[in-house]
């Protein structure tokens, strides 16, 4: 009777850790964002932010991320990373809106899903961006690399909108882009 006492205490452990994990925002986002965009691919579009001009976000005005690296374009984030930075995913080819450019979206697969890929860079979200027009995430070294938000011409935003920056939003620092 003792071992059958310590499998219902696993057994409980086990559900309490995944009803954890299932209420975590990073998990419930990226599920509630997967059942929105089951009929058709998500809508990628750019909005105007206070700090960095025109940048991408999704359709529902969540700002997008790329995990960038002094010698490469951009990086993946995998594993435990994507607990912090969920995947921008699809069930459908990815549609343009306000000022993207249609060509330059694409989707990569991951897994059993497909991930939403702009000029070249896997999109994300940040766990703790908890709604529209949230940029907590840009800026943030993990994981590698630089997370960034960016721009319509796919460019990171690096820093505080300066007065030189072109009207896309985007510019040029020394090194990587």
């Amino acid at each position: 009777m003792a071992q059958r006492s310590s499998y219902r205490s696993l057994a409980a452990a086990v559900a309490c850790s995944l009803t954890l994990a299932v209420a975590s925002p990073a998990v419930a986002g990226a599920s509630n964002h997967r059942q929105r965009t089951a009929s058709h691919g998500v809508l990628v579009r750019l909005e105007r932010s206070k700090k960095y001009g025109e940048i991408l976000t999704d359709g529902a005005g969540r700002t997008l991320y790329a995990l960038t690296a002094p010698r490469a374009k951009s990086l993946d984030c995998t594993g435990v990373c994507t607990s912090i930075w969920p995947p921008l995913l699809t069930k459908g080819k990815p549609r343009a809106e306000k000022g993207v450019m249609a060509k330059r979206l694409r989707t990569v697969k991951r897994g059993s899903s497909l991930q939403v890929v702009y000029d070249g860079h896997p999109l994300y979200f940040y766990a703790a961006d908890s709604g529209p027009g949230q940029e907590n995430g840009e800026g943030i070294k993990s994981f590698g690399g630089t997370w960034y938000v960016l721009s319509g011409k796919g460019l990171p935003v690096r820093g505080a909108l300066a007065s030189s920056t072109s009207s896309s939003g985007g510019s040029r620092s020394s090194g990587g882009w």
